[in-house]
């Protein structure tokens, strides 16, 4: 075992002169539109920290009932790539990220039976993990003068979804309602694993 420490020593911090300066990267991802921070400590070790940021509005019907609601995407987070040669690297980390969605019922609906006129119901759709881990493999390219591009795949492990909601209208005793989205909340569970995809492009100081 007291070999390792040299050796991971070794990976992480050799040939010290050869790091990297820092370097800045803008880009699109599914965490929306994704600014990076990197710096490599070594020519086999790395660190990013990475944040995005995206949002769209929708509108549909729950049970015949007009529902508007704001999707959310993004996050922030810190990233360890591990560099294998040829531009490679091998990405961990954990992301705090933003997947979610606000929901708002308006009108007459009918819940578990019972018709109810006018409700006013507020609702979010929100991950179970706060901190989604997330493993990627990706490919870093740095030319003459400095720019780069580099692209990332990968997933990241939310620990499924969950819908809460309220009635302000107070009309809809909150165990009815609960008992209408349990479906909805056994399948929502069921999307533990969402998709890390990155493109960028890179400076490095």
């Amino acid at each position: 075992m007291k070999t390792i420490f040299p050796i991971l020593f070794f990976i992480i911090f050799a040939l010290p002169a050869q790091a990297q300066q820092p370097a800045l990267s803008f880009g699109g991802s599914t965490l929306g539109a994704t600014f990076e921070a990197g710096y490599r400590l070594g020519p086999n070790f790395g660190l990013r920290g990475i944040a995005g940021f995206g949002s769209a509005g929708f509108s549909s019907d729950y049970n015949g009932t007009p529902l508007t609601g704001t999707a959310n995407i993004g996050g922030a987070g810190l990233l360890a790539d591990i560099y294998f040669g040829g531009g490679g690297r091998i990405t961990a980390g954990g992301i705090s990220q933003n997947y979610g969605a606000d929901l708002a019922i308006t009108g007459d609906i009918t819940v578990e039976g019972t018709t109810f006129n006018n409700v006013d119901i507020a609702g979010s759709i929100d991950t179970v993990n706060r901190v989604a881990p997330v493993v990627a493999i990706g490919y870093e390219k740095i030319f003459r003068n400095n720019w780069g591009v580099s692209a990332d795949l990968g997933a990241l492990y939310t620990g499924g979804f969950s819908l809460t909601a309220t009635d302000n209208s107070t009309q809809i005793p909150q165990v009815d309602l609960d008992s209408e989205l349990s479906s909805t909340n056994a399948e929502l569970g069921q999307i533990t694993i969402l998709p890390f995809v990155k493109l960028s492009v890179s400076f490095t100081f």
